[in-house]
């Protein structure tokens, strides 16, 4: 569609100035001819027996007042600005205009319309070619030979347009000129608009895929999940029974059956959690309760003394409106990220503030850091780089929390450990009443 708006654009601006180059081929070639015509009616009003005197005339002490009066009034019927009589050698005859071209001084135009002026002196009259001047108006004159009928002239005569003739011209142009250039910014911001146009569709056709995708994924390892869970409470219920059988085989059934079955259903209650995403009440909650509860949690379940937790909150309660144990599990995970980010000993610290819209979560580690090709990958379901990861973390994070009417903001460098920073806004609606704003609004 693009290329065929700048075809458009362009055959438009090549036929406006097509026509404008035919129009001024045209009146060049109209206007040369009567230029030609006027110079030749010039030449026969002069009196032939005056020409071999070749001496310049001078309008205010001769009397040759017929062929001034001749003169003028040719000018004046036909629009000419000036009518000159300019002998073979190039000094100026006579003018209607002497104080622009002075009679004795040699005639301005000379070298300029030389090829012209030796055609009228060899006894054809001519005229120039339309030309523009330097302050942007077109000139054009006519020659003809004194006499008219003169194989060899010793004299011609100069007839030079009004340039007002081609004021209308000129103007035509100057709307080209402007046509033209508006053309190129309108095709230039079409082509900008039809990019981001394009653009946004196809990121937007992506995310239909990838959501599709996504559904399609969460569906399949749902249906697994359910499968695969029957089995494995069987597994660990019966490594149960063998750890109670043999105690002294029981740090063994621990280290390669529970633990291992355990760690397989964590991975399955992720994959369930990503792909039902089951709604549940809204209730008011605190989340500097919820907080201090998933770092006490967090805190109780590692090795003491290894990682140190410090909290920095600066507000005692935080009301909020949501579900409670999606939260805490948001909060969890981001904790627990953290843990594992740290290989022998660091800090995690977490604070919680509020200004007039959001209260703002953020926690912060001493870990190893996230390189920084791998940030735009992270709330992608499935993407991990940790060993029996399941690569849904984050992107639960990131869901229940855009679900409340928040966002997440990943900020790391390798090395230099990780930030996590979360935004709740303060005056959240319950899930009944959002629906019901969501169905007025559709």
């Amino acid at each position: 569609m693009a290329l065929a708006v700048i075809m458009l654009a362009a055959v438009f601006l090549w036929i406006n100035w097509y026509y404008y180059q035919r129009t001024k081929l045209s009146l060049d070639e109209d206007f040369g001819f009567r230029l030609r015509t006027l110079a030749s009616l010039v030449a026969s009003s002069v009196d032939p027996d005056n020409i071999p005197l070749l001496v310049p005339y001078d309008l205010e002490h001769d009397t040759d007042e017929k062929l001034v009066s001749t003169l003028l009034e040719i000018s004046t019927d036909h629009s000419l600005s000036n009518i000159l009589i300019v002998r073979e050698d190039g000094i100026t005859l006579f003018s209607l205009q002497p104080g622009i071209f002075p009679t004795g001084e040699v005639y301005p135009h000379w070298n300029m319309d030389y090829p012209a002026i030796i055609g009228a002196l060899e006894g054809t009259p001519t005229a120039t070619a339309l030309y523009r001047a330097l302050d942007g108006t077109y000139l054009k004159a006519g020659y003809a030979p004194v006499p008219l009928d003169a194989a060899h002239a010793v004299a011609f005569v100069a007839v030079e347009a009004n340039v007002d003739f081609l004021h209308g011209l000129n103007e035509l142009r100057n709307i080209l000129i402007l046509a033209t250039a508006i053309s190129i910014i309108g095709i230039v911001l079409f082509i900008w608009f039809v990019e981001k146009a394009t653009g946004s569709l196809i990121r937007v056709q992506e995310s239909l895929m990838r959501a599709e995708t996504l559904s399609s994924m969460g569906r399949m390892a749902a249906g697994i999940a359910h499968e695969i869970r029957n089995p494995l409470f069987i597994i660990r219920s019966s490594a149960e029974k063998l750890k109670a059988s043999h105690p002294d085989e029981a740090d063994e059934i621990d280290g390669f059956i529970i633990e291992e079955v355990d760690r397989l259903n964590n991975t399955l209650t992720d994959y369930l959690l990503f792909s039902r995403n089951e709604p549940a009440p809204w209730h008011p909650l605190d989340l500097a309760t919820t907080l201090r509860r998933s770092i006490r949690l967090v805190e109780n379940s590692g090795e003491k003394g290894s990682i140190t937790f410090e909290t920095r909150f600066g507000i005692e309660k935080a009301p909020f409106i949501g579900e409670e144990k999606k939260l805490q599990q948001t909060f969890l995970n981001i904790l627990l990220n953290a843990r594992q980010a740290i290989q022998d000993a660091g800090v995690i610290t977490i604070s919680i503030h509020v200004n007039d819209k959001y209260y703002i979560i953020r926690f912060d580690d001493t870990g190893a850091g996230i390189p920084e090709r791998e940030l735009e990958k992270i709330f992608e379901p499935f993407y991990t780089n940790k060993p029996g990861g399941s690569g849904l973390g984050l992107p639960i994070v990131k869901r229940i929390i855009e679900d409340h009417g928040g966002s997440v903001l990943v900020q790391s460098r390798e090395g230099a450990g990780t930030s996590v920073t979360i935004t709740l806004p303060v005056k959240n609606i319950s899930r009944g009443d959002r629906d019901e704003q969501d169905t007025h609004r559709r």
